[in-house]
């Protein structure tokens, strides 16, 4: 369902209190005897929404109590709250499926081109309006949610990960539960994918009714994929084959190889009629810009014949030895009439292709209107598919010594049926290449009406390689006669630029520590009962080191009745400049969260001490899968190339040219895990977290009261030599302060000696759990010396230990002075 939609219909039962139109003025619930058996409290819900005209009966004093409201009615309810121009005159619709003959909802004829005009609505899917079409209880959810303005606390509400609502809808559900809006069935779930009754309407619009604040926000535009406007090539022209196949150009290739010139078709013909039809027999050929026509080879595994009412492509291929330029102006579907002398043949269609043809490598997309900025939503073209993609993310990481550009891209599925992202890539363009991506979801992905999700796409290029755009890419693949492996060739159309430098990064405000970090809806890698919260960041040294090392403390709270797993998430830090630290998660014995109780996840990040900025934005990143490598470089140039060498080699030495194609593919010797941002929030690096002598280091507080330190000499008999002993005593006060889940071996406490030019004289660590913790009270540690005179005065340095995968890191909490 159109989500523009949503806001109107909610708008149209939560703004309905304060509309002049009364369609059912005087009525109330006592003129429908099916409402005479409820409540009071209900009866009082009943009477104000039919006493304000919003609803009305079914039929003579029967009000449908149980029946499901359609969006014809709820369109006449908009339109009559709103107040907006209606013609009743009107018998033509702009959508297809809405008629005034329609003996069911044809009165809504006007009512829903009054919501069109007013730019309210633009449908439920092509053409369409669906005006029979029920609202599901999510979608109601969503609808009273976003008519109370309350639309980003929908997204942002954390869902009860209730099987029975959808992924996108789960926010709203719990959000509208919350609100009392709407409860949970008997079944002790939301059921959101179930209709929504009279009933349950009446009762949901007239609590958000109560809820409302006049004023509080306006109607909005119906809802685009994010961008804005959308890149698209259109409907693909259509040519008649005969009086029931269509035959339409989804991409043509022309690309240079070693010897010529390879050319690609791939074509879609759609059968009309009612009955199963054979692909007519013709040859598809190309006119080239100097007269010369070529006929392309079709493909041995091409399907002979299209089911009724369906669409089918079939792929063509063919090289030549011919090295000078040209340009392919014409696709030929050609019937050829063998049985008469000489052979006769009839042009079946002419489509023109000049500006059309995809040129491989070389190829560059110069019409800005089919080049969009990032963030621009497009469809892929040449596919009869409901989804719109927008490039949300782009994350630069290194596969050996060359780079990865990761590709985020949102999906939109805004039809009212469950759609699977077609066959399509990415390719990075550099100034005088490009790089083919791979998609790094290797399973079909399927999106349900209204749902959205993210799709990832890895583009390897060359170390210093400069991008400068991503191109869409359709991929095909052609299998020559006698081949077992087909030759995968790819065409294109549309593209969008690289982010703008900064632009990739969102302008965030500061993070305050302990507050709860919002995660992507779309992810999947934290379970929506968990609370995420960053609770320290501090700097800390390495001895002896020529780095630093910060520390992040995140909390995962698990808010659910059952025990949940830690979150596995990647962390980095990124600076103002756009240099990132890969953050590297400590060990921990802690695997679980229990209910109501929170873990504690350490990160650490290596930094050079030459960077001198405290300002960061700290990412947490989702591992999107594991995808192979290329041991090599391959270029869009080099894989065709490859595959171009295969199928030649496999006409003249069997199987033996399918090696080069081999070689153009991913090779198993390296696998990296892809990570993608699913949170980032601004914060300061702290450098000092001690009050007086209050000493904070999370999950621990830790009170020092007082503290002396004395020294002992012991003469050695044999030796005549003296050894030094030094004793801190001090009282101190040592607790948790939160009810959280920690590593026993994370954080500890190091007490360093030092003597009055900073030399290490001894040290002791202690853990903070377990037998053998250091506890609260009176405590004293004996130091060794390892000095052979006294040392005076000394110091005691006591720091936060942390084990880090690059060895130990401290943080100075105090310097107890002799």
């Amino acid at each position: 369902m159109k989500k523009s939609l949503s806001l109107i219909l909610s708008a149209a039962m939560a703004f309905s209190m304060y509309s002049s139109v009364a369609l059912g003025a005087g009525k109330s619930s006592a003129d429908f005897s099916d409402l005479a058996n409820l409540d009071a409290a209900a009866k009082v819900k009943f009477d104000a929404m039919i006493s304000a005209g919003i609803f009305d009966g079914v039929g003579e004093g029967n009000f449908g109590l149980k029946d499901k409201m359609n969006r014809a009615q709820f369109a006449k309810a908009a339109a009559l709250v709103f107040g907006l121009p209606v013609d009743s005159s009107l018998t033509t619709s702009s959508f297809g499926d809405v008629r005034a003959d329609d003996p069911a909802n044809g009165y809504a004829l006007p009512y829903i081109e009054a919501l069109k005009k007013a730019n309210l609505t633009d449908g439920y899917g092509a053409n369409t309006y669906n005006p029979a079409g029920e609202v599901t209880k999510e979608q109601l959810a969503a609808f009273l949610i976003r008519g109370l303005n309350k639309d980003a606390e929908g997204k942002a509400a954390q869902g009860a990960n209730d099987a029975t609502v959808s992924g996108w809808a789960q926010g709203y559900a719990s959000l509208a539960k919350q609100l009392k809006l709407m409860d949970n069935g008997s079944d002790g779930t939301f059921g959101g994918t179930a209709a929504a009754d009279r009933e349950l309407l009446v009762t949901s619009s007239y609590a958000a009714k109560q809820q409302y604040v006049p004023g509080s926000g306006s109607a909005s535009k119906p809802v685009q994929p994010s961008g804005g406007n959308v890149i698209s090539t259109g409907d693909l022209p259509t040519y008649n084959l005969n009086a029931n196949v269509k035959a339409q150009a989804k991409g043509v290739l022309q690309e240079k190889t070693a010897n010529g010139w390879r050319f690609g078709a791939v074509v879609k013909l759609s059968n009309t009629s009612g009955s199963t039809t054979r692909v007519p027999d013709h040859e598809l050929r190309v006119k080239a810009s100097d007269g010369s026509v070529y006929t392309l080879k079709a493909s041995t595994d091409n399907v002979k014949s299209i089911e009724p009412q369906s669409t089918v492509e079939l792929t063509f291929m063919t090289e030549i030895d011919k090295t000078s330029d040209f340009n392919l102006t014409n696709l030929l579907w050609v019937d050829v009439d063998d049985e008469v002398y000489p052979k006769k043949e009839t042009v079946l269609a002419d489509a023109p292709i000049e500006n059309f043809t995809w040129h491989g490598t070389d190829a560059v997309i110069q019409d800005s209107a089919l080049l969009g900025s990032w963030g621009t939503g497009f469809t892929v073209p040449g596919e009869t598919s409901p989804l719109k993609y927008t490039a949300t993310n782009l994350t630069k990481q290194f596969s050996g010594q060359s780079p990865t550009y990761i590709v985020q891209v949102k999906v939109e599925n805004p039809s009212n049926y469950a759609a699977t992202v077609p066959n399509f890539t990415l390719s990075g363009k550099a100034k005088d290449r490009s790089y083919v991506g791979n998609r790094v979801e290797q399973s079909a992905v399927v999106l349900n009406p209204g749902e959205q999700k993210y799709i990832n796409f890895a583009v390897t290029t060359e170390p210093d390689t400069q991008l400068t755009a991503f191109y869409v890419l359709s991929t095909s693949n052609f299998l020559k006669q006698g081949a077992t492996a087909p030759v995968q060739f790819y065409t294109g159309r549309i593209g969008f630029t690289v982010p703008a430098s900064g632009q990739n990064q969102a302008n965030l405000p500061a993070y305050t520590l302990g507050s709860p970090i919002a995660i992507d809806t779309l992810s999947k890698a934290v379970n929506p009962q968990m609370q995420v919260a960053l609770q320290d960041i501090e700097w800390f040294e390495n001895d002896g080191r020529d780095y630093k090392t910060a520390v992040a403390k995140i909390k995962f709270t698990n808010n659910s009745g059952n025990v949940i797993p830690v979150p596995q998430l990647g962390a980095e830090i990124v600076s103002d400049s756009g240099v990132s630290y890969d953050g590297v998660q400590s060990t921990s014995s802690v695997n679980d969260v229990l209910p109501g109780m929170g873990s504690v996840q350490m990160f650490a990040f290596t930094v050079p001490q030459s960077e001198k900025t405290n300002q960061f934005t700290l990412r947490l990143l989702e591992q999107q899968g594991k995808q192979t490598q290329p041991a090599g470089q391959s270029s869009q140039s080099q894989a065709q190339a490859a595959q171009g060498q295969a199928a030649q080699g496999q006409a003249a030495q069997g199987q033996a040219g399918q090696s080069a194609a081999a070689q153009a593919q991913p090779s198993a010797a390296q696998t990296s895990l892809y990570k993608t941002p699913i949170a980032q929030v601004y914060v300061t690096i702290n450098t000092t977290s001690s009050v007086d002598n209050v000493f904070s280091f999370y999950p621990y507080e830790m009170r020092m009261d007082s503290f002396n330190v004395s020294n002992y000499a012991a003469k050695n008999g044999v030796t005549n030599s003296y050894g030094y002993t030094y004793k801190l005593e001090m009282g101190i006060d040592i607790k948790s302060t939160d009810a959280v889940l920690a590593d026993p071996s994370n954080p500890k406490l190091l007490f360093q000696l030092e003597g009055p030019d900073g030399k290490r004289l001894g040290s002791k660590t202690f853990a903070l759990t377990g037998d053998n913790r250091l506890m609260s009270g009176n405590q004293s540690i004996m130091f060794d010396s390892t000095s052979d005179t006294l040392e005076a005065p000394v110091s005691i340095k006591v720091y936060e230990l942390v084990t880090t995968p690059y060895g130990d890191a401290r943080h100075l909490l105090t310097t107890l002075k002799d």
